[in-house]
């Protein structure tokens, strides 16, 4: 009969040795969220992120088949859902309980419509339905609504993830967005702009290496004890290429507003496009100044 061995002893949990115990114990601890930041932070998430989801519904139901009647319904259902909840967001006083309210709201709002973006994709990839939405697309707007219900959730919690963390989370999240942004704003041009179709294909790989970067860091970092010299050349490096593809967005929306270029483009589309560019370089300043409070605290 075969007797198992005794390990030896240095693979057993030895307190004394910080090396053999799980880095994830020296993890900073989520931080809490003031009164003041809790309303700022969710009545400008809101007032953003609703605005985005109308458009989602909007661009969903210009991308079916005609004949998909129920479907475009569907989505001009959620259009005025999100016009609703918008309108509401701009005009919610800054009282702690009424904002709340209108994340809560929120958050089943956004959780009915992240439900359709996602059943809708299943229905795409199997060739139930067809039509001009790519399955990416869904997928993108699909990733877009769990980010902003996982937001709000934070909020009313009224939790802020570690500063580590939340930078590389965010950092993985949006540069994901921004690759994909630039790939498909190169399918959607004419493939006779070489020079335009070109410089969004290089913004595409450019992000790529970014967010593989982060992806990175994630794997060693997440959860894990703060080191903040990295983290914070992350953050600067996604904020120098965001302003890059910001403008080049902002060039491209002007050029497809004055008709000078060939396209497929709404403008609408372009104009989205920029905001959430820019939305992404917004949260990169709030991280910015929350690891730069943090590591004053710290020295």
């Amino acid at each position: 009969m075969w007797n198992q061995c005794q390990l030896p002893g240095h693979f057993a949990m030895e307190v004394q040795n910080p090396l053999l115990a799980p880095p994830e114990l020296q993890a900073a601890s989520p931080e809490a969220v003031s009164e003041a930041m809790f309303i700022q932070r969710s009545l400008s998430e809101n007032q953003f992120w609703l605005r985005i989801m109308k458009e989602h519904a909007y661009f969903l139901g210009e991308g079916f088949n005609r004949k998909d009647k129920t479907l475009i319904q569907e989505t001009e259902r959620f259009f005025h859902y999100f016009e609703q909840q918008e309108r509401r967001a701009h005009q919610t006083p800054a009282n702690v309980q009424l904002v709340r309210k209108l994340n809560e709201d929120s958050i089943q709002l956004v959780y009915g419509f992240r439900n359709f973006k996602r059943n809708l994709l299943i229905l795409i990839v199997n060739c139930k339905i067809l039509g001009f939405n790519f399955p990416l697309l869904v997928d993108h707007i699909a990733r877009e609504a769990e980010y902003f219900m996982g937001t709000l959730q934070k909020l009313n919690q009224g939790i802020l993830d570690p500063i580590q963390d939340a930078i590389i989370q965010e950092n993985v999240f949006w540069l994901r967005i921004m690759m994909e942004h630039s790939r498909f704003i190169s399918a959607l041009l004419d493939q006779s702009e070489r020079n335009l179709v070109i410089t969004a294909r290089k913004f595409g790989d450019d992000f790529e290496v970014l967010l593989n970067q982060a992806r990175d860091v994630e794997s060693m970092l997440l959860h894990k004890k703060p080191t903040y010299p990295i983290i914070g050349k992350m953050n600067k490096d996604s904020e120098s290429a965001t302003e890059e593809l910001r403008d080049f967005k902002k060039t491209g929306l002007e050029l497809i507003k004055t008709c000078q270029i060939r396209n497929v483009i709404d403008p609408l589309l372009a104009d989205h496009v920029v905001r959430e560019a820019e939305h992404f370089l917004y949260m990169i300043h709030v991280l910015e100044e929350r690891l730069e409070q943090k590591m004053k605290g710290e020295m």
